[in-house]
């Protein structure tokens, strides 16, 4: 004796259940993708040049705003020099690369003084600008 199913065939809703959770999955991926671009949380107005910054992936970011205490910013933590030189033992084992972002405003004095400290210590420093307009 046969037995014969009285249930229909529902193929086509078994087959969209997973297509719409990797549908899903891709929109959330490239949604917040978009946010894991490493931004720093203070504006600062970057001097213009004609060259470009090269690439420096995972690489510790040194903020440097006008202020009247010399404080700035390292990795989006408020630190002055003293803070900075024990910061800097820390951060050469994730990464030898440093790029410094300094306001138009900060004296160049400071900049160098900063980047000649990050220079002993064994990093690799390159200076944020933005592109020249013609």
């Amino acid at each position: 004796m046969k037995l014969e199913s009285t249930l229909t065939d529902r193929a086509g809703m078994l087959y969209t259940a997973p297509l719409m959770d990797v549908i899903l999955l891709l929109i959330i991926f490239f949604l917040f993708g978009s946010n894991l671009v490493l931004k720093s949380g203070v504006e600062v107005k970057l001097p213009t040049s004609s060259s470009a910054l090269p690439s420096a992936e995972d690489a510790h970011i040194i903020t440097l705003i006008p202020n009247e205490m010399g404080e700035f910013y390292f990795n989006d933590e408020r630190v002055n020099l003293k803070s900075l030189k024990g910061r800097l033992d820390q951060a050469l084992r994730r990464s030898n690369q440093v790029v410094i972002l300094g306001d138009e405003a900060v004296s160049y004095g400071s900049v160098m003084g900063i980047a000649r400290l990050v220079l002993d210590a064994g990093f690799e420093v390159s200076f944020a600008t933005k592109m020249e307009v013609e």
